[in-house]
């Protein structure tokens, strides 16, 4: 994928058009729904739909398979809009968990795997999922336990998987499992699973305290028969290809989260503006306005190295560093942003009479998707400390 612009601190005319276009869509369409989300755990089924309708699921999928290529900075900008308009960071985790499905395609399918599964994903007609973690392994998928079995021309797949977003409502899921158990990071491949087949399950639906409505599932497989064409990449790829993909979509994972950094920041902003206490706005004591501004700083720095990943990304430069860099100061703006408005809006800050509990539980859980702060901290370090660097003059 390529970007049509050079880095620089302002959006072109046509990312400016775009991203004022899914702004508006998220305030119309995506925020009427998003306490009714939150209430009954329920994702609508229309939401895909419309996501299909606006174009969104297309964006990382190449014209010549009904996409409209459109590189990683524009993704998130979109992530971002969709997030700050709508309200509802759930329903971008719809979007990502499709992008996990197609990214994973692009590196590595087949040309007839890509004309067979991209269109449809494009037009909003199918929806996909991504099964990496298991119980037991979390962070650590080299040591994974599902396995596929050669059989002839198919491989028969065992094993449970976790934290698979939206399982339940998908034709399709990427599924990593070892091929080779004694190999390591080097015995796991990529499968693409029909949720039709015999022995696919659904065995837990967990809720969580934000996202509600995420369906954060758990499944397993039961000696599930997969043609050999279902294979992405060739055996042994799997991890390099999950590792690449996660890469693509932290990047635009950062911009959800800085979009519900937004709008937790907004709702703070509108508070000690209108809140009066001792005679005076709330925004004129400040223990408060501090922390506000905090927020905006953070907000601001964490888009920087969002947009300087997905720029790498666009112009064919690695950027796994970066990419790391961008999802600490992304998730760190989002808690410290959600934060803030809680403690603006004092004791109704918990109450669900203002909507900023909603986001102070959405931006908790949502900092560990796709690699925990923890992990990416860890990635940053190891980076860090294989440097040469001058003894320093005393």
């Amino acid at each position: 994928m390529t970007s049509n612009r050079q880095l620089g601190f302002s959006l072109t005319e046509g990312q400016e058009s775009f991203r004022q276009s899914v702004a508006t869509f998220s305030k119309n369409v995506i925020a009427p729904m998003a306490r009714e989300i939150d209430k009954t755990d329920r994702m609508p089924k229309q939401v895909w739909k419309l996501f299909g309708d606006q174009g969104y699921p297309a964006m990382p999928i190449p014209k010549k398979y009904g996409g409209t290529e459109q590189g990683l900075v524009e993704q998130s900008i979109m992530m971002e809009e969709v997030t700050a308009g709508g309200h509802s960071p759930v329903v971008i985790a719809l979007l990502e968990a499709a992008a996990l499905f197609s990214q994973s395609v692009n590196l590595a399918g087949t040309e007839k795997q890509k004309q067979t599964w991209l269109p449809e994903i494009a037009k909003g007609n199918i929806n996909a999922a991504f099964a990496l973690t298991e119980p037991g392994v979390g962070s650590d998928p080299a040591n994974m336990h599902t396995v596929a079995r050669r059989d002839g021309d198919f491989y028969v797949l065992s094993g449970a998987k976790r934290y698979v977003s939206f399982a339940g409502i998908s034709d399709f899921i990427m599924v990593f499992a070892k091929t080779d158990p004694t190999a390591g990071a080097k015995g796991v491949s990529a499968f693409m699973v029909e949720t039709s087949r015999p022995g696919f399950k659904i065995v837990d639906n967990i809720s969580c305290i934000g996202l509600r409505g995420h369906q954060d599932e758990e499944i397993e497989f039961h000696e599930v028969r997969i043609p050999l064409f279902n294979r992405i990449g060739e055996e042994g790829q799997g991890l390099k290809i999950a590792l690449s993909t996660l890469e693509k979509t932290r990047t635009t994972l950062c911009g959800g989260f800085i979009g519900l950094a937004r709008a937790s920041l907004e709702a703070a902003i509108w508070y000690a503006q209108n809140r009066i206490s001792f005679g005076k706005p709330l925004g004129d004591f400040q223990a408060l306005r501090f922390p506000i501004a905090e927020s905006e700083v953070k907000i601001e720095a964490a888009r920087l190295l969002t947009w300087r990943a997905g720029w790498l990304e666009d112009q064919g430069q690695p950027h796994a560093f970066e990419t790391a860099q961008a999802k600490i100061a992304a998730g760190e703006a989002m808690l410290h942003a959600a934060d803030t408005a809680f403690s603006v809006y004092g004791g109704f800050g918990g109450t669900q009479k203002y909507v900023v509990e909603r986001y102070y539980r959405d931006a908790k859980i949502w900092s560990y998707a796709q690699g925990s702060p923890e992990m990416m901290t860890e990635i940053v370090a190891r980076q860090l400390l294989k440097r040469q660097v001058p003894e320093p003059l005393i």
